[in-house]
């Protein structure tokens, strides 16, 4: 048999060895940040220490003020971003990095309130306040700390612009002191940022920068495509354009208090920056679109020249119904298999030792021979923890860590007390289940993520009663997909308005469930129904 054709992953999709190198290499900046702010603090008390480096053309000592706010900020940045578990004293240092950021964020606000209220004489001595371009940096580098481990895309995007701008503002003022003339420094407002100042603030914005390499902009320089190697390549020569045009604008006469034209050479190298990181997102995106094609294509073509015989052979273990005429009660259960024999569902209602009936379906992600076995497997698996005693959290939370394979599946386990009514349900990522009402149709959402998602994923479940005439459906999202609408109502929810409106037998409902979804299917669809007899 040939290989299985799987479709490239998502755009998000990242090179772990590059991402790895990315990530030692933030770590690394991050720590050196902080040695740096180190050594800054020490040298306003240790003269030893204050001309380390000692900087061409230095004009002003580290102020006291800015040294502390510097190595807060640099401690909060290192500790937040070193945390990578999830226990209790993992969020604990998390949260004192992340506040130790915004306490320098706070205290950059509080020196800009004072240049703008011309207070600056409440430090006493003009040396010892801290720059108002050291302020901006502090309260946009504070804020970007904790936008840049968000969940939110966009927030770490946000994060991430935001160190980009401090870098590029900071390395101006780096390289007008290498160049020689340190005036650059007085960008913004009088005092000048000290040479040191500029050098911790360029590594803690790297540093920041550098938090998630599988998100926001760093996503696409993390991609094995050929966008991130473009990314990869051109990046960091787009990040010296601001001092090149730096060079030249120092040439043109500019005022005591702002150079604007070198504020336009910084944000224009920041905007090539930018453009440049969604010009390679869309490559990646075009390429893997194109990819995605000729592999659906190909697995389609090994589908039915060499996996159908398997698929077709083990058709009678897919869907099992195990149970004889239990009085009240009617099931029906229905499915279509996808075009091109993709057999990623399987189904069973079983009759369990206590007398209630135990009801399992699983959509695998994936097509093809494999998973169908692997979609039987976690059935059965499912069935036998019920069947051992389990409830449907503790059977899903089992499996949950069972499978130790490269997979996904949504899944979906019911425990049907027949004398009371009496439901206990649990879902891995599935669709919404249905429950038809005389008056009402409820859908019962996920009560967990996918399985093998998460393998230290907890699940919940619903606990409910099917009175006379209720009917439960459960269905894969072959019939009814949540990311598909029509007027503002997902496929789930026009299909429990069609259900309520047609109210019949349960060989009726799952007739109408599979009548509900596309004929020509891309993807299998199962429905299982259960109803409580008049």
């Amino acid at each position: 048999m040939a290989d299985q054709v799987a479709a490239p992953g998502p755009i998000t999709t990242v090179d772990a060895k590059v991402e790895a190198r990315i990530a030692s290499t933030g770590r690394l900046i991050r720590w050196g940040a902080f040695a740096f702010s180190l050594v800054g603090l020490l040298g306003t008390a240790f003269p030893f220490f204050a001309d380390i480096p000692p900087g061409p053309g230095l004009v002003r000592d580290l102020p006291l003020a800015s040294a502390i706010a510097l190595a807060v900020l640099a401690f909060g940045a290192l500790i937040t971003a070193g945390v990578t578990k999830t226990s209790g004293v993992a969020r604990v240092w998390r949260g004192v990095g992340v506040s130790m950021a915004l306490v320098a964020a706070l205290f950059g606000g509080f020196v800009i309130y004072i240049f703008l209220a011309q207070l600056t004489d409440i430090w006493g001595e003009w040396s010892a306040v801290p720059s108002f371009s050291l302020a901006v940096i502090l309260v946009v580098l504070g804020i970007s700390v904790p936008l840049s481990i968000n969940r939110v895309d966009w927030q770490v995007i946000a994060g991430q612009i935001g160190s980009l701008l401090v870098f590029s503002l900071t390395a101006a003022i780096f390289l007008g002191y290498a160049y020689g003339d340190p005036s650059v420094g007085r960008l913004f407002l009088q005092p000048p940022i000290s040479f040191q100042a500029s050098i911790i603030s360029v590594l803690i914005a790297v540093g920041v920068f550098l938090m998630r390499p599988a998100k926001g902009l760093l996503s696409t320089a993390s991609s094995p495509g050929a966008g991130g190697h473009l990314l990869r390549w051109i990046g960091p020569l787009v990040l010296l354009t601001p001092a090149l045009l730096l060079l030249i604008t120092e040439a043109v006469p500019s005022t005591d208090r702002v150079d604007v034209l070198a504020f336009v050479s910084v944000g224009f190298g920041l905007l090539l920056l930018i453009l440049l990181s969604f010009f390679v997102r869309a490559l990646d995106q075009t390429a893997i679109e194109a990819a995605t094609q000729a592999a659906r294509a190909q697995r389609a073509r090994t589908g039915l020249e060499q996996e159908a015989p398997v698929v077709s052979g083990m058709a009678g273990l897919f869907h099992l119904v195990d149970v004889e005429g239990i009085e009240g009660w009617e099931v029906a259960t229905r499915f279509r298999p996808g075009v091109g024999a993709v057999a990623g569902d399987s189904s069973g209602v079983h009759l369990l030792p206590d007398g209630s009936v135990g009801i399992v379906l699983v959509d695998l992600t994936g097509h093809g021979a494999d998973p169908a076995v692997w979609a039987i497997r976690i059935r059965d698996l499912l069935l036998q923890s019920l069947i051992a005693g389990s409830n449907p959290t503790e059977a899903m939370n089992l499996v949950g860590w069972s499978i130790p394979n490269d997979i996904l599946a949504s899944a979906v386990v019911v425990k049907l007390n027949t004398e009371s009514g009496r439901v206990e349900l649990c879902s891995a990522g599935h669709p919404p289940t249905l429950v038809i009402r005389e008056s009402e149709a409820d859908l019962k959402a996920p009560t967990g993520p996918l399985l093998f998602l998460e393998h230290s994923a907890l699940y919940e479940e619903h606990a409910f009663t099917l009175e006379t005439g209720d009917a439960m459906v459960a269905f894969s999202d072959g019939i009814a997909d949540v990311q598909r609408s029509v007027n503002g109502r997902t496929e789930p929810e026009m299909l429990a308005n069609l259900l309520l409106a047609e109210r019949g037998q349960a060989a009726r409902i799952a007739d109408l469930v599979l009548a509900f979804a596309d004929p020509e299917p891309s993807d299998d669809q199962s429905v299982v129904v259960v109803r409580r007899s008049p």
